[in-house]
């Protein structure tokens, strides 16, 4: 996870979304358009003027900036994130809905210990970190964990 994306403490909304677009080195009216909101409400959301966001617009701009959707969320109510952990699973060897092997959740590991595939903590069409193995696709971008499989090469 990048933690130069991290809300820092006591950061307001406005700071935020100024450092994340300056970060992602749009204009407001590129971020608007990438958003799929109107220009002048980044703009408004800049200056303070706009603190509450709907769940289209957080969505949107998560989206756009490339930030989880919790973390616009948490600077909205000016609370602190709570970074959370990606459940590592194999895509090959995984069924879903079921739990994923414990041997996959140990930290040193990188490749199944069944199959030699490449574990996953995360959406390979997004990014976003799979904290749940109870659903087949992620709830993000609708893609499904189980694509896009690649062995180790031996």
């Amino acid at each position: 996870m990048d933690t130069s994306k991290t809300p820092r403490p006591s950061e307001s909304l406005a700071d935020y979304m100024v450092r994340m677009r300056k970060f992602s080195r749009m204009t407001q009216f590129e971020l608007a358009d990438a958003a799929g909101i109107h220009s002048r409400s980044v703009g408004k959301i800049e200056r303070g003027l706009t603190t509450k966001l709907n769940q289209k617009t957080l969505r949107g701009l998560a989206l756009a900036l490339g930030v989880p959707q919790e973390f616009l969320e948490a600077v909205t109510k000016g609370e602190e994130v709570q970074l959370v952990q990606g459940v590592k699973f194999c895509p090959q060897c995984w069924s879903p809905g079921n739990a994923a092997d414990p041997m996959w959740g140990h930290v040193k590991a990188k490749f199944c210990y069944l199959c030699g595939t490449q574990l996953r903590a995360s959406c390979v069409n997004c990014g976003e970190l799979v904290v749940s193995t109870r659903h087949r696709f992620c709830p993000i971008c609708g893609h499904s964990y189980k694509t896009g499989v690649q062995t180790a090469k031996t």
